[in-house]
């Protein structure tokens, strides 16, 4: 009953956010209500956990914010779908059936496997323990005395509270600090990624390619053990998978309205993690650069969208989060970047990981390699990829730097980290590489 109850209780967050995402972006083609069927997840549960944390923030009880969200959230969704009935569309056109079936067993052994780890690892691994999962009870148990969770002396406290909200909102319903609450959360957000990462592509090059992406990246022992952890990081792929994905969008479709979802999206990011804070500058560089290339209005839609959960970010982090242990660093930052040996270690380790990533028995980046090699590039030009590349260059670029200045220990700090900085760009990149690349249709074509 508890399992049920924990993923019931996402219901209606998923409806809140497919009702922004759609109020936003009237579109109703196909292809554009299955992006943003797969947006809902992370907009739904980010803003949700946004006026959460503000409500807890005012002293008043996380159950009453926890049952009017939901009562509100159902109440919009269902007049929004009753006033656009006539106009929603097919979600597909026709399929193919090879290709459906190839799609639907992977997600079948995706979803098995998701579930596996969870009920090997119910707690996820151990950063939820230390962190993440904590301050969801400080926040659902402790109630008046809630900001307790910034005394902890272990680990990051001033890590901001997109999870925490969203779990202790699920417990609510639950009546208890269930372990299935964050399981059910991170399940969702890991089929939700995989389905993200499918609309997008399916939008810009097509189903088989669409299902040849997803199939491929739901294979990949790496995405399931990094869904289940229960840490932010898969969350923070999550958004920015979906931010460089409206980014191109936008490029197809000059939509002024998808830079107010980017924003919002990569201001949730900022939410999410302390390294979404990145992400939020190179995207904001990069809507600079598309706003002054196209239009210019499309920047003030952008920063709309960010306004809100930056502003909370700020508070948060200004009135309530203890400082970064990243920025009381000791020593002499110059004598770090002058040492010519830190530069040696950090490539060192940053080529091995990124050699073995995937945990797969031959080497996922050799595997991709040899693809590109075989298939080719793509005669298809999509405009926007090299902005959202530019941005993953950014995205690595500060974590090298974090890496270089880092007061802690060198080798554990990489050991311990950079995998999971490596998938924070990680869907992304394989949506940018599968749309570079030749789709089934285009290699058939090429031999007939």
């Amino acid at each position: 009953m508890t399992l049920i109850l924990s993923f019931a209780a996402l219901l209606p967050r998923l409806l809140l956010g497919f009702f922004i995402i759609h109020f936003i972006w009237n579109a109703t083609d196909g292809k554009s209500l299955l992006v943003k069927i797969f947006l809902s997840a992370g907009i739904g549960f980010g803003i949700s956990s946004l006026f959460g944390f503000l409500w807890i923030w005012l002293g008043l009880p996380l159950d009453v914010y926890a049952i009017l969200e939901s009562i509100l959230a159902i109440v919009l969704t269902g007049w929004r779908f009753y006033a656009h009935r006539p106009r929603l569309q097919k979600l597909t056109g026709r399929l193919d059936l090879i290709w459906t079936l190839i799609l639907a067993m992977g997600v079948f052994l995706f979803t098995m496997n998701l579930a596996v780890y969870a009920l090997q690892y119910p707690h996820g691994r151990p950063d939820a323990w230390i962190n993440w999962n904590v301050v969801a009870r400080f926040l659902y148990l402790g109630g008046a005395d809630w900001q307790a969770t910034f005394l902890r002396q272990w680990d990051h406290p001033d890590y901001p509270l997109f999870m925490a909200v969203t779990n202790a909102i699920t417990w609510v319903f639950v009546r208890r600090a269930s372990t299935w609450g964050p399981i059910a959360f991170h399940f969702m957000i890991s089929i939700f990624t995989a389905g993200l990462l499918f609309a997008l592509v399916n939008w810009i090059r097509g189903f088989k390619q669409a299902s040849l992406a997803v199939v491929f990246f739901i294979s990949l022992p790496f995405v399931v053990n990094q869904g289940m952890r229960q840490y932010a990081d898969f969350l923070l792929a999550h958004l920015i998978l979906a931010v460089g994905g409206l980014t191109m969008l936008y490029f197809q479709t000059k939509e002024t309205r998808l830079a107010i979802l980017a924003g919002l999206l990569i201001g949730l990011g900022g939410w999410a993690k302390n390294e979404g804070l990145a992400a939020i500058v190179g995207f904001t560089a990069a809507w600079i650069l598309i706003a002054w290339k196209t239009e210019r209005p499309v920047f003030q839609n952008y920063i709309l969208g960010l306004a809100f959960p930056l502003l909370v970010i700020i508070l948060f982090k200004l009135f309530l989060a203890p400082s970064n242990d990243l920025l009381l660093a000791q020593g002499s930052l110059f004598d770090k970047i002058l040492d010519a040996s830190r530069y040696a270690i950090i490539f060192q380790k940053a080529g091995v990981m990124l050699w073995n990533l995937g945990n797969t028995p031959v080497s996922l980046i050799g595997l991709i390699i040899l693809m590109a090699f075989l298939a080719g590039r793509s005669p298809t030009r999509v405009p926007g990829v090299w902005v959202v590349g530019a941005v993953i260059v950014m995205q690595l670029t500060v974590y090298f730097i974090i890496f270089l200045l880092t007061p802690n220990e060198l080798t554990w700090h990489l050991n311990t980290s950079l995998d999971r900085l490596y998938l924070h760009v990680f869907p992304l990149a394989f949506l940018l590489f599968f749309i570079w690349i030749k789709s089934p249709q285009e290699l058939t074509a090429k031999e007939s």
